[in-house]
Protein backbone atom coordinates (compact mmCIF):
# COMPACT_ATOMS: atom_id res chain seq x y z
CA UNK A 1 0.00 0.00 0.00
CA UNK A 2 1.55 3.38 -0.91
CA UNK A 3 1.97 6.64 1.23
CA UNK A 4 -0.96 8.04 -0.07
CA UNK A 5 -4.06 5.16 -0.55
CA UNK A 6 -6.67 5.73 1.05
CA UNK A 7 -7.99 3.38 3.00
CA UNK A 8 -11.70 2.28 3.15
CA UNK A 9 -13.49 2.58 6.64
CA UNK A 10 -16.50 0.26 7.14
CA UNK A 11 -19.51 1.53 8.89
CA UNK A 12 -19.67 -0.28 12.38
CA UNK A 13 -22.34 -2.94 12.62
CA UNK A 14 -24.95 -1.73 14.32
CA UNK A 15 -25.86 -2.97 17.85
CA UNK A 16 -29.11 -4.29 18.24
CA UNK A 17 -30.60 -3.58 21.62
CA UNK A 18 -33.37 -5.25 21.44
CA UNK A 19 -30.86 -8.60 21.08
CA UNK A 20 -28.75 -7.50 23.80
CA UNK A 21 -31.93 -7.50 26.04
CA UNK A 22 -32.91 -11.13 25.08
CA UNK A 23 -29.47 -12.44 25.88
CA UNK A 24 -29.97 -10.84 29.49
CA UNK A 25 -33.96 -12.62 29.17
CA UNK A 26 -32.38 -15.53 28.13
CA UNK A 27 -29.69 -15.28 31.35
CA UNK A 28 -32.31 -15.22 33.98
CA UNK A 29 -34.17 -18.22 32.33
CA UNK A 30 -30.62 -20.23 33.19
CA UNK A 31 -29.30 -18.51 36.45
CA UNK A 32 -29.68 -19.74 39.83
CA UNK A 33 -29.91 -16.87 42.12
CA UNK A 34 -31.24 -18.12 45.34
CA UNK A 35 -27.47 -19.29 46.36
CA UNK A 36 -29.00 -21.83 49.03
CA UNK A 37 -27.03 -23.65 51.48
CA UNK A 38 -28.38 -27.41 52.27
CA UNK A 39 -30.61 -27.95 55.27
CA UNK A 40 -29.09 -29.17 58.34
CA UNK A 41 -31.96 -32.32 57.58
CA UNK A 42 -30.64 -33.00 54.54
CA UNK A 43 -28.83 -36.75 54.60
CA UNK A 44 -26.49 -37.60 51.90
CA UNK A 45 -24.87 -40.89 51.33
CA UNK A 46 -24.01 -43.16 48.26
CA UNK A 47 -24.69 -46.63 47.49
CA UNK A 48 -25.27 -48.99 44.44
CA UNK A 49 -27.95 -49.98 41.69
CA UNK A 50 -28.38 -52.32 39.65
CA UNK A 51 -29.49 -51.60 36.19
CA UNK A 52 -32.59 -54.50 36.74
CA UNK A 53 -32.86 -52.66 40.12
CA UNK A 54 -33.15 -49.24 38.49
CA UNK A 55 -35.87 -50.75 35.89
CA UNK A 56 -37.58 -52.21 38.27
CA UNK A 57 -37.89 -48.83 40.64
CA UNK A 58 -39.04 -46.89 37.23
CA UNK A 59 -41.55 -49.47 35.96
CA UNK A 60 -43.44 -49.47 39.93
CA UNK A 61 -43.44 -45.45 39.58
CA UNK A 62 -40.63 -45.21 42.43
CA UNK A 63 -38.47 -43.38 40.00
CA UNK A 64 -39.20 -40.02 38.58
CA UNK A 65 -38.00 -39.22 34.79
CA UNK A 66 -40.54 -36.74 33.59
CA UNK A 67 -41.16 -38.50 30.32
CA UNK A 68 -42.10 -34.44 28.73
CA UNK A 69 -38.82 -33.42 29.64
CA UNK A 70 -36.93 -36.43 27.99
CA UNK A 71 -38.89 -35.49 24.56
CA UNK A 72 -37.13 -32.24 24.57
CA UNK A 73 -33.52 -32.69 25.46
CA UNK A 74 -32.12 -36.15 24.70
CA UNK A 75 -29.05 -38.27 23.98
CA UNK A 76 -28.40 -39.04 20.17
CA UNK A 77 -28.48 -42.70 19.67
CA UNK A 78 -24.17 -42.82 19.27
CA UNK A 79 -24.16 -41.97 22.92
CA UNK A 80 -26.96 -44.45 23.80
CA UNK A 81 -24.74 -46.56 22.44
CA UNK A 82 -21.17 -45.95 23.78
CA UNK A 83 -22.93 -45.52 27.47
CA UNK A 84 -24.63 -49.48 26.64
CA UNK A 85 -21.30 -50.75 25.32
CA UNK A 86 -19.40 -48.91 28.07
CA UNK A 87 -21.55 -51.50 30.79
CA UNK A 88 -21.11 -54.52 29.23
CA UNK A 89 -17.09 -54.25 29.32
CA UNK A 90 -17.38 -53.07 33.29
CA UNK A 91 -15.74 -49.42 32.31
CA UNK A 92 -16.45 -46.90 35.31
CA UNK A 93 -19.27 -45.14 35.23
CA UNK A 94 -19.61 -41.49 36.33
CA UNK A 95 -22.05 -41.16 39.82
CA UNK A 96 -25.98 -40.66 39.19
CA UNK A 97 -27.66 -38.22 41.43
CA UNK A 98 -30.73 -38.83 43.09
CA UNK A 99 -33.35 -36.90 45.62
CA UNK A 100 -35.13 -39.28 47.87
CA UNK A 101 -38.25 -39.01 49.71
CA UNK A 102 -38.71 -41.42 52.33
CA UNK A 103 -42.07 -40.76 53.43
CA UNK A 104 -43.31 -41.16 49.89
CA UNK A 105 -41.15 -43.89 49.16
CA UNK A 106 -40.30 -41.97 45.73
CA UNK A 107 -36.93 -40.84 43.90
CA UNK A 108 -36.10 -38.27 41.55
CA UNK A 109 -33.28 -37.91 39.11
CA UNK A 110 -31.01 -35.29 39.91
CA UNK A 111 -28.42 -35.92 37.41
CA UNK A 112 -27.79 -38.96 35.07
CA UNK A 113 -31.20 -38.97 33.03
CA UNK A 114 -30.08 -39.72 30.19
CA UNK A 115 -27.75 -42.70 31.92
CA UNK A 116 -31.00 -43.75 33.31
CA UNK A 117 -33.36 -43.56 29.95
CA UNK A 118 -30.64 -45.57 28.29
CA UNK A 119 -30.73 -48.47 30.79
CA UNK A 120 -34.21 -48.37 30.81
CA UNK A 121 -35.14 -48.39 26.76
CA UNK A 122 -32.21 -50.97 26.48
CA UNK A 123 -34.16 -53.31 28.94
CA UNK A 124 -37.32 -52.92 28.00
CA UNK A 125 -36.22 -54.25 25.13
CA UNK A 126 -37.39 -51.20 23.41
CA UNK A 127 -37.89 -50.21 19.35
CA UNK A 128 -34.47 -48.65 18.64
CA UNK A 129 -31.29 -49.96 17.00
CA UNK A 130 -27.92 -49.89 18.20
CA UNK A 131 -25.35 -47.63 16.18
CA UNK A 132 -22.58 -49.24 14.19
CA UNK A 133 -20.00 -47.69 15.50
CA UNK A 134 -16.25 -48.88 15.14
CA UNK A 135 -15.06 -48.07 18.55
CA UNK A 136 -17.77 -50.26 20.23
CA UNK A 137 -18.14 -54.35 20.91
CA UNK A 138 -19.16 -56.06 17.68
CA UNK A 139 -22.19 -57.73 19.21
CA UNK A 140 -23.41 -54.47 19.45
CA UNK A 141 -23.53 -53.02 16.32
CA UNK A 142 -26.84 -52.49 14.12
CA UNK A 143 -28.90 -54.47 16.74
CA UNK A 144 -31.85 -54.06 18.26
CA UNK A 145 -32.66 -54.13 22.29
CA UNK A 146 -35.50 -56.53 21.67
CA UNK A 147 -32.50 -59.08 20.08
CA UNK A 148 -30.82 -59.17 23.60
CA UNK A 149 -33.68 -58.98 25.96
CA UNK A 150 -35.12 -62.17 23.73
CA UNK A 151 -32.43 -64.33 23.20
CA UNK A 152 -31.79 -67.76 24.54
CA UNK A 153 -30.19 -68.44 28.05
CA UNK A 154 -26.02 -69.14 27.91
CA UNK A 155 -26.21 -67.72 24.33
CA UNK A 156 -23.69 -64.38 24.15
CA UNK A 157 -26.45 -61.94 23.27
CA UNK A 158 -27.99 -63.33 26.41
CA UNK A 159 -24.83 -62.70 28.69
CA UNK A 160 -25.02 -58.92 27.22
CA UNK A 161 -28.33 -58.36 28.54
CA UNK A 162 -27.67 -60.04 31.83
CA UNK A 163 -24.59 -57.50 31.85
CA UNK A 164 -26.54 -54.33 31.62
CA UNK A 165 -29.15 -55.74 34.32
CA UNK A 166 -26.23 -56.72 36.49
CA UNK A 167 -24.13 -54.23 36.22
CA UNK A 168 -24.34 -51.76 39.29
CA UNK A 169 -24.06 -47.75 38.98
CA UNK A 170 -22.86 -45.51 41.88
CA UNK A 171 -25.51 -43.08 42.82
CA UNK A 172 -25.08 -40.37 45.39
CA UNK A 173 -28.43 -39.93 47.46
CA UNK A 174 -29.85 -36.57 49.41
CA UNK A 175 -32.50 -38.35 51.21
CA UNK A 176 -34.62 -35.23 51.83
CA UNK A 177 -38.68 -34.14 51.72
CA UNK A 178 -40.49 -33.10 49.08
CA UNK A 179 -42.87 -31.09 51.28
CA UNK A 180 -40.19 -28.79 52.44
CA UNK A 181 -39.65 -25.72 50.75
CA UNK A 182 -36.47 -25.25 51.64
CA UNK A 183 -35.48 -28.83 50.57
CA UNK A 184 -37.04 -27.95 47.02
CA UNK A 185 -35.10 -25.11 46.74
CA UNK A 186 -31.81 -26.94 47.93
CA UNK A 187 -32.45 -29.49 45.23
CA UNK A 188 -32.94 -26.35 42.35
CA UNK A 189 -29.13 -25.23 43.00
CA UNK A 190 -28.00 -28.81 43.12
CA UNK A 191 -29.56 -29.34 39.72
CA UNK A 192 -28.19 -26.37 38.75
CA UNK A 193 -24.75 -27.25 39.52
CA UNK A 194 -24.89 -30.90 38.38
CA UNK A 195 -26.38 -30.14 35.12
CA UNK A 196 -23.67 -28.10 33.61
CA UNK A 197 -22.51 -30.25 30.76
CA UNK A 198 -23.91 -29.81 26.78
CA UNK A 199 -27.40 -30.55 28.37
CA UNK A 200 -27.75 -27.92 30.43
CA UNK A 201 -31.17 -26.97 32.12
CA UNK A 202 -32.73 -23.97 32.02
CA UNK A 203 -34.72 -23.00 34.98
CA UNK A 204 -38.11 -23.96 33.97
CA UNK A 205 -37.01 -26.97 32.91
CA UNK A 206 -35.81 -27.53 36.39
CA UNK A 207 -39.04 -27.00 37.89
CA UNK A 208 -40.54 -29.11 35.64
CA UNK A 209 -38.91 -31.95 37.34
CA UNK A 210 -38.72 -30.67 41.08
CA UNK A 211 -42.52 -28.80 41.53
CA UNK A 212 -44.70 -31.45 39.16
CA UNK A 213 -48.12 -31.14 40.30
CA UNK A 214 -51.33 -29.70 39.14
CA UNK A 215 -49.89 -25.94 38.90
CA UNK A 216 -47.00 -27.23 36.14
CA UNK A 217 -49.27 -29.15 34.43
CA UNK A 218 -51.66 -26.32 33.66
CA UNK A 219 -48.77 -24.44 32.79
CA UNK A 220 -48.44 -27.07 30.06
CA UNK A 221 -52.06 -26.79 29.29
CA UNK A 222 -52.01 -22.92 28.73
CA UNK A 223 -48.92 -22.94 26.70
CA UNK A 224 -51.06 -24.40 24.33
CA UNK A 225 -53.80 -21.46 23.97
CA UNK A 226 -54.09 -20.40 20.41
CA UNK A 227 -54.00 -16.67 21.09
CA UNK A 228 -51.22 -16.86 23.17
CA UNK A 229 -49.67 -19.00 20.29
CA UNK A 230 -50.15 -15.99 17.93
CA UNK A 231 -48.61 -13.13 19.82
CA UNK A 232 -45.51 -15.13 20.47
CA UNK A 233 -45.01 -16.90 16.86
CA UNK A 234 -44.65 -20.09 18.07
CA UNK A 235 -44.80 -22.64 15.38
CA UNK A 236 -46.00 -26.12 15.51
CA UNK A 237 -43.64 -28.58 17.02
CA UNK A 238 -40.74 -26.42 17.34
CA UNK A 239 -39.42 -26.91 20.65
CA UNK A 240 -39.09 -23.62 23.14
CA UNK A 241 -37.84 -26.31 26.32
CA UNK A 242 -40.20 -24.38 28.84
CA UNK A 243 -39.37 -21.15 27.88
CA UNK A 244 -42.92 -19.70 27.25
CA UNK A 245 -44.74 -21.69 30.10
CA UNK A 246 -41.80 -20.30 32.60
CA UNK A 247 -43.41 -16.39 30.55
CA UNK A 248 -46.53 -17.25 32.16
CA UNK A 249 -45.59 -18.76 35.53
CA UNK A 250 -43.88 -14.99 35.48
CA UNK A 251 -47.21 -12.88 34.19
CA UNK A 252 -48.65 -14.86 37.21
CA UNK A 253 -46.09 -14.54 40.03
CA UNK A 254 -45.54 -10.57 39.46
CA UNK A 255 -49.14 -9.82 39.02
CA UNK A 256 -50.64 -11.61 42.54
CA UNK A 257 -46.91 -11.56 44.35
CA UNK A 258 -44.86 -8.69 43.03
CA UNK A 259 -44.79 -7.34 46.76
CA UNK A 260 -42.95 -10.12 47.83
CA UNK A 261 -40.47 -9.49 44.95
CA UNK A 262 -36.73 -8.41 46.02
CA UNK A 263 -34.93 -8.95 43.29
CA UNK A 264 -34.12 -12.62 43.09
CA UNK A 265 -36.10 -14.00 40.06
CA UNK A 266 -35.13 -17.37 40.38
CA UNK A 267 -36.43 -17.90 44.08
CA UNK A 268 -39.27 -15.45 43.64
CA UNK A 269 -40.86 -17.88 40.91
CA UNK A 270 -39.64 -21.12 42.53
CA UNK A 271 -41.78 -19.65 45.90
CA UNK A 272 -44.61 -19.12 43.05
CA UNK A 273 -44.29 -22.68 41.76
CA UNK A 274 -44.08 -24.32 45.20
CA UNK A 275 -46.98 -22.13 46.86
CA UNK A 276 -49.40 -23.03 43.80
CA UNK A 277 -47.53 -26.48 43.30
CA UNK A 278 -50.60 -29.31 44.33
CA UNK A 279 -53.51 -25.89 43.57
CA UNK A 280 -57.10 -27.49 43.58
CA UNK A 281 -59.47 -27.08 40.62
CA UNK A 282 -61.10 -24.28 41.64
CA UNK A 283 -57.35 -22.17 41.86
CA UNK A 284 -56.47 -23.52 38.37
CA UNK A 285 -59.84 -22.75 36.44
CA UNK A 286 -59.41 -19.16 37.95
CA UNK A 287 -56.27 -18.84 36.94
CA UNK A 288 -56.88 -20.52 33.79
CA UNK A 289 -60.01 -18.38 33.33
CA UNK A 290 -57.88 -14.72 34.13
CA UNK A 291 -55.37 -16.25 31.60
CA UNK A 292 -57.31 -16.91 28.81
CA UNK A 293 -59.14 -13.68 28.75
CA UNK A 294 -55.76 -11.77 28.85
CA UNK A 295 -54.37 -13.45 26.05
CA UNK A 296 -57.18 -12.74 23.94
CA UNK A 297 -57.31 -8.80 24.54
CA UNK A 298 -53.63 -9.04 23.98
CA UNK A 299 -54.32 -10.65 20.69
CA UNK A 300 -57.12 -9.13 19.54
CA UNK A 301 -56.31 -5.84 20.25
CA UNK A 302 -52.65 -4.92 21.33
CA UNK A 303 -50.63 -7.10 19.59
CA UNK A 304 -52.79 -7.66 16.34
CA UNK A 305 -49.96 -8.04 13.81
CA UNK A 306 -49.54 -11.76 12.28
CA UNK A 307 -46.23 -12.20 12.56
CA UNK A 308 -46.14 -10.08 15.44
CA UNK A 309 -43.41 -7.81 15.43
CA UNK A 310 -40.31 -8.53 17.58
CA UNK A 311 -40.74 -7.27 21.05
CA UNK A 312 -38.48 -8.44 24.14
CA UNK A 313 -40.62 -10.43 26.75
CA UNK A 314 -39.83 -8.45 29.47
CA UNK A 315 -41.83 -6.04 27.58
CA UNK A 316 -44.57 -8.65 26.81
CA UNK A 317 -45.28 -9.66 30.34
CA UNK A 318 -45.41 -5.59 31.32
CA UNK A 319 -48.11 -5.28 28.71
CA UNK A 320 -50.02 -8.63 30.29
CA UNK A 321 -49.72 -7.24 33.50
CA UNK A 322 -51.23 -4.01 32.67
CA UNK A 323 -53.76 -5.35 30.75
CA UNK A 324 -54.86 -7.83 33.71
CA UNK A 325 -55.47 -4.90 36.20
CA UNK A 326 -57.31 -3.08 33.56
CA UNK A 327 -58.79 -6.35 32.18
CA UNK A 328 -63.13 -4.88 31.86
CA UNK A 329 -62.08 -2.04 30.61
CA UNK A 330 -59.95 -3.03 28.35
CA UNK A 331 -62.22 -5.63 26.85
CA UNK A 332 -64.76 -3.26 25.87
CA UNK A 333 -62.42 -1.00 24.39
CA UNK A 334 -62.32 -0.61 20.97
CA UNK A 335 -58.86 -2.06 19.15
CA UNK A 336 -57.95 1.61 18.16
CA UNK A 337 -58.09 2.68 21.24
CA UNK A 338 -56.00 -0.37 22.42
CA UNK A 339 -53.42 0.48 19.73
CA UNK A 340 -53.32 4.26 21.23
CA UNK A 341 -52.50 2.99 24.47
CA UNK A 342 -49.73 0.19 23.53
CA UNK A 343 -47.82 2.86 21.52
CA UNK A 344 -47.99 5.53 24.57
CA UNK A 345 -46.72 2.55 26.94
CA UNK A 346 -43.86 1.24 23.70
CA UNK A 347 -42.74 4.83 24.34
CA UNK A 348 -42.69 5.17 28.00
CA UNK A 349 -39.03 5.41 29.40
CA UNK A 350 -39.20 2.28 31.75
CA UNK A 351 -38.95 0.37 28.90
CA UNK A 352 -36.44 2.12 26.37
CA UNK A 353 -33.52 0.19 25.24
CA UNK A 354 -31.14 2.00 28.22
CA UNK A 355 -33.45 1.48 31.14
CA UNK A 356 -33.60 -2.36 30.06
CA UNK A 357 -29.81 -2.75 29.53
CA UNK A 358 -29.04 -1.57 33.37
CA UNK A 359 -30.94 -4.18 34.38
CA UNK A 360 -33.95 -6.70 33.87
CA UNK A 361 -34.61 -7.80 37.23
CA UNK A 362 -33.81 -5.01 39.86
CA UNK A 363 -37.05 -4.53 41.67
CA UNK A 364 -36.90 -0.77 41.14
CA UNK A 365 -36.96 -1.02 37.11
CA UNK A 366 -39.88 -3.95 37.29
CA UNK A 367 -41.50 -2.02 39.49
CA UNK A 368 -41.46 1.28 37.32
CA UNK A 369 -42.82 -1.19 34.09
CA UNK A 370 -45.42 -2.62 35.75
CA UNK A 371 -46.67 0.20 36.89
CA UNK A 372 -46.33 2.24 33.86
CA UNK A 373 -48.33 -0.52 32.01
CA UNK A 374 -51.06 -0.46 34.50
CA UNK A 375 -51.53 3.35 34.54
CA UNK A 376 -51.36 3.86 31.12
CA UNK A 377 -54.04 0.99 30.03
CA UNK A 378 -56.29 2.68 32.83
CA UNK A 379 -56.91 5.73 30.62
Amino acid sequence: MTENAEVEILPAEPIDPEASIEQQEEAEREVDDSNESPPSDIVAYNELRSGADLLRMYQEGDLIIQPDFQRDVVWKSTDQTRFIDSLIKQLPIPSMCFAYDAKKNEWLVIDGLQRISTIVRFLNGEDWRLSNLPDIDDVLRNKSPATFKTAKPGTDLRKVFSKVQNQTIPINVLRCDFSKRSHNEYLFTIFHRLNSGGLKLNNQEIRNCIYSGTFNQALKTWDNDPNWRAVNNMQPGEKYRFAKQEAILRFFAFLRNRENYKGSVAKFLNDYMSSNRHADDTVIKEHGDLFTRVVKVLAEKFITQRPPSRMPGTVLEAIMVGIAENLIHLEGATVAHCQQLLVKFRAHNSISDSELAEGLSKKDKVDARLNAATAIFAE
